[in-house]
């Protein structure tokens, strides 16, 4: 499974905090939302003999599982969720699968690392306003018919970006085109909306 990537906003005062704690970054990257628990399946017949003697288990949600009564939802963190297209995007922006120069490459690399024990991230990097309104400039600069030129398939197939099979010309690629192009126009509007709040942003790869 291919890494997921992102940003969220946070405040001066955030950032100080989470600097302090870092054991906070991954409740406030993912928000308090009350998840479901997952409960073990166990499967009647041949199947749930085999997984009897085999090390493998199987979970689902548990469908009956019910919020505790003390639980209220606070408000949604600004943010966009770039999951797997973190990386194609990169590229557009780019033109490699990890490098390039800033502000191009802030959804990589750039800005300060926080935290340095295992959180569960690949990289957590805070984006200073001076930074995020950098990345709003550079981002005001691509139309989407320089990101559609962009878009070599076999370049990002070599550079591991797709899997062999995953993109085909014709219609597939037409689709992951315009999908990455509704993706960028999300990131650029929360990018943009930060740097008129003079916010930083939290990117993340996990």
């Amino acid at each position: 499974m291919g890494m997921t990537g992102g940003l969220v906003r946070a405040s001066e005062a955030e950032i100080a905090r989470l600097r302090s704690s870092p054991s906070e970054l991954p409740a406030f990257i993912e928000g308090d939302e009350w998840a479901p628990p997952l409960r073990e399946v166990r499967p009647k017949g041949v199947l749930g003999w085999l997984l009897k003697i085999s090390p493998i288990t199987v979970s689902e949600i548990d469908p009956d599982a019910v919020p505790p009564k003390d639980y209220r939802p606070g408000p949604r963190r600004p943010g966009v969720d770039l999951d797997k297209a973190w990386q194609a995007l990169h590229f557009l922006f780019t033109g490699t699968a990890w490098d390039g120069d800033e502000p191009g490459c802030f959804l990589t690399h750039g800005g300060e690392e926080l935290g340095d024990e295992d959180l569960g991230y690949n990289t957590i990097r805070a984006l200073s306003p001076a930074r995020v309104r950098q990345f709003d400039e550079f981002l005001d600069q691509l139309s989407h018919e320089e990101l559609r030129q962009r878009f070599l398939r076999e370049r990002m197939v070599a550079l591991e970006i797709y899997a062999k099979n995953s993109v085909r010309a014709g219609k597939l690629a037409d689709k992951e085109i315009e999908r990455l192009l509704e993706l960028f126009d999300e990131l650029r509007a929360f990018v943009k909306e930060t740097a008129t709040t003079g916010d930083w942003a939290i990117a993340y790869l996990t």
